[in-house]
């Protein structure tokens, strides 16, 4: 990302420090062709089986639209796909998207624990407390 950027606006440095974050992540998970994004979807649709477009999105907390554009590339890359279970358009992981799953599971677990060591642990619970309390902030 380049050099430290030192602001005192939390939404500049939280912005900043969710790219980095991001970014480490993904470069991790690139190894078995996923981004921290597309290992978020996978993995809370394995947690829910399947689901429609809108609980799907409402699970992770993205718009709708935001989730019609993540499930056309899921889909083109074979790792979701359509079911008929249910009503409305209901996705579940193909056989591929299980496999890509699975490898992917150790590389997030050892990136997990090297963003702890680098953090620390009073620092890396500060991040999951915060985090959790900046997800209740209504504007």
């Amino acid at each position: 990302m380049g050099r430290l950027y030192k602001s005192a606006c939390y939404c500049t440095n939280l912005r900043r420090s969710a790219v980095a974050v991001s970014n480490y992540y993904s470069n991790a998970l690139k190894e078995v062709g996923l981004n921290a994004s597309q290992y978020y979807l996978l993995i809370n649709l394995s947690r829910l089986r399947q689901a429609n477009i809108t609980q799907w999105a409402n699970h992770v907390g993205l718009e709708r639209s935001t989730m019609v554009r993540n499930i056309r590339i899921l889909q083109e890359r074979g790792w979701i796909a359509q079911t008929h279970l249910g009503h409305g358009k209901q996705f579940a992981l193909t056989d591929a998207g299980e496999v890509v799953l699975k490898e992917a599971i150790p590389i997030w677990e050892q990136t997990q624990a090297e963003m702890e060591r680098f953090l620390g642990q009073a620092d890396a619970e500060a991040v999951l407390r915060v985090g959790e309390k900046l997800q209740g902030l209504e504007g």
